[in-house]
C-alpha cells in the first residue's frame, strides 16, 4: 500500500498544478483567438512552433486546450479509482465503470493530438509518414490498456460473485 500512497501523491500534485494552469490556459488561449492584433510571440505546442497569428494556428491552440481539458478529466477518474483502491474497494462496478471512463477519455486524448499534431505539421508543410514511437502511440496504448483492465476486472468481478455462491 505504501507504493499506492506515493503514486496517489503524485496525481494529487499533478491534479492540482493542472487546475491552477488550466484556467491561465484557457484565459491566455481566449486573448490570442479574439484579439484581431498581430501575437509574434512564438508558442511551442506539441513540439514545434505554432504560428498564432494565423486560423489553422489558432485552431491548434483550441483542439490542444481540449485535449488537456479531456487528459484532465481522465485523471480526475484516476485520482477517484486510487481513492477506491485505498479503501480496498477492487471487485466493485465503481471501479470497472472508472477504469472504462479512464480508457476512453485518454484515446479520446490520442485522437485529439494526433489532429493538432496533424494540423502542425500541414501549418509547417511536413506532412508525411514517420516511423517511430510518439506520444500518440503512447496515449492511445495507455488508453487501451484501461479498457482492457476494465474487462479483466469484469471478469474477476464474475469470477468472485461465483466463487462467493459456491459450498
Amino acid at each position: 500500500m505504501r507504493k499506492l500512497q506515493i503514486l496517489k501523491t503524485i496525481v494529487d500534485y499533478v491534479w492540482v498544478l493542472s487546475l491552477i494552469c488550466y484556467p491561465l490556459a484557457i484565459l491566455f488561449a481566449g486573448m490570442i483567438v479574439i484579439d484581431k492584433d498581430t501575437f509574434d510571440v512564438p508558442v511551442t505546442l506539441i513540439g514545434d512552433t505554432v504560428d498564432l497569428t494565423q486560423p489553422m494556428g489558432k485552431a491548434v491552440l483550441v483542439i490542444d486546450l481540449i485535449n488537456f481539458g479531456v487528459l484532465l478529466v481522465a485523471l480526475y477518474y484516476f485520482r477517484k479509482l486510487l481513492t477506491d483502491f485505498s479503501k480496498r474497494l477492487i471487485f466493485e462496478e465503481q471501479t470497472i465503470l472508472l477504469l472504462s471512463k479512464i480508457g476512453t477519455y485518454i484515446i479520446g486524448g490520442s485522437a485529439l493530438y494526433l489532429l493538432a499534431d496533424l494540423l502542425t505539421k500541414k501549418m509547417h508543410n511536413k506532412v508525411g509518414i514517420e516511423i517511430g514511437f510518439g506520444p500518440f502511440l503512447y496515449l492511445l496504448a495507455l488508453g487501451l490498456f484501461f479498457k482492457v483492465l476494465s474487462e479483466v476486472f469484469t471478469i474477476a468481478k464474475n469470477m468472485k460473485e461465483e466463487n462467493e455462491l459456491t459450498i
